[in-house]
């Protein structure tokens, strides 16, 4: 549960970063556009000092040319500003924004808005594929736990899971582990526990002889945990039985069966 409120909020925050990289990367292409239009239509109706005399058909072309730029640029300006409203840019980002495009005069202005408006689009694209990825992947664990349910078990063991392990002392422990067989023919049980925030993993196997099904609720753990039972298995080692909680029946059942199939094997093959 931990760790799945920790990635709901980190979630939470790409998405809000995406957001705000996307609102400003509009806002500025707004300012672009506004600082486009404001310089055009200074140029259309500012009157030239001299107009000459055989040029008028030529100047009025360029006169109705720099208009429809104008035009052009504003109406961009305006769809960016909604758009930037959308996403969550506020009011008083986009008035800055605009308000400092108006007041551009140079090509260098011009410029220096263009590039800044270039990088806050790429940076918005990379944000936006980075969460892209993050939710792809997501997705892509969450099937592969649903496929798990489907795994045989054999595989399912060899993979190896998490269990609650109980000590002698009946101290309860989580522990990662996994079922193989070595170059002896041996079972062989691993039990991995990190301690000191994952700063040291201690590392534990145990030659499995047999398998226990059986095992009553340990005192204290038998109410149910949410809709599903808890259920017990125990693997009987050359010291001890080491005792298992796992979450459901079906999770009991194929750590039970994988490890009797590997146990069956292992037998078949000495014979």
């Amino acid at each position: 549960m931990a760790t799945w409120i920790k990635e709901k909020k980190e979630r939470k925050r790409a998405e809000a970063r995406s957001r705000n990289a996307q609102a400003y990367a509009a806002t500025s292409v707004a300012g672009v556009a506004a600082a486009v239009a404001t310089l055009v239509a200074g140029a259309v109706f500012s009157a030239p000092p001299e107009r000459p005399k055989n040029g008028l058909a030529a100047e009025a072309a360029g006169t109705k040319t720099a208009a429809a730029i104008a035009s052009a640029a504003a109406l961009v300006a305006s769809h960016c500003v909604e758009m930037a409203q959308s996403i969550g840019a506020s009011h008083d980002q986009i008035l800055a924004a605009i308000h400092s495009a108006v007041n551009a005069q140079t090509s260098g202005d011009i410029m220096a808005l263009t590039a800044g408006a270039a990088t806050a689009l790429r940076g918005a694209a990379m944000l936006r594929a980075t969460l892209h990825k993050e939710i792809q992947a997501a997705a892509l664990a969450g099937e592969s736990r649903e496929l798990e349910k489907d795994t045989s078990p054999f595989v399912f063991v060899s993979k190896g899971g998490e269990l609650l392990k109980r000590t002698r002392q009946g101290i309860l422990h989580w522990k990662l582990v996994n079922v193989y067989m070595n170059s002896r023919l041996e079972v062989i049980i691993k039990m991995r526990s990190a301690h000191m925030a994952g700063t040291f993993i201690k590392t534990k196997k145990f030659v499995v002889l047999d398998i226990c099904s059986e095992i009553p609720a340990w005192a204290g753990r038998e109410i149910d945990d949410g809709s599903h039972r808890r259920c017990y298995f125990g693997i009987k080692a050359v010291e001890r039985v080491i005792e298992f909680e796992c979450r459901n029946k079906n999770e009991q059942h194929k750590w039970v069966q994988g490890i009797t199939e590997m146990l069956n094997h292992r037998d078949s093959v000495k014979n």
